[in-house]
């Protein structure tokens, strides 16, 4: 893709309204994923960067869907790490409402489940 055509997409998607359907939709073509419902008035995206950046995470993408007559935003982020779980908890401690959260579950994920299924097992013996 061009220079040019990824200016006219961008463009084209800011001056189109998303629906929440689409706003959901984007949702599935992420690698690693967070939207977060908040009011309008406790926005502040560099409180939200901040906080992602303070985990060795990077905001790849951000769109902001107004919802309730624009007294609430729906915030969808897209960030460049496999396991959400440092940012999670970050959120959760500056009571940052997590509405949806997706990860691809990588190297560490799938170590914890084998050391759970083995000590499952030693305990079952």
């Amino acid at each position: 893709m061009s220079t040019k055509d990824f200016v006219k997409k961008q463009i084209d998607r800011f001056n189109s309204q998303l629906t929440e359907q689409q706003f959901l939709e984007l949702t599935e073509t992420e690698n690693s994923l967070i939207i977060l419902e908040i009011p309008f008035q406790d926005y502040s995206l560099t409180e939200i960067a901040r906080l992602i950046e303070s985990n060795s995470a990077h905001v790849l993408n951000l769109a902001v869907l107004p919802i309730a007559g624009g007294s609430t935003l729906l915030i969808s982020i897209k960030l460049d790490v496999s396991d959400l779980s440092l940012v999670l908890r970050s959120f959760e401690r500056n009571n940052l409402e997590v509405v949806y959260y997706f990860m691809r579950e990588g190297d560490i994920n799938d170590t914890q489940k084998d050391r759970l299924n083995e000590l499952m097992y030693y305990l079952n013996m």
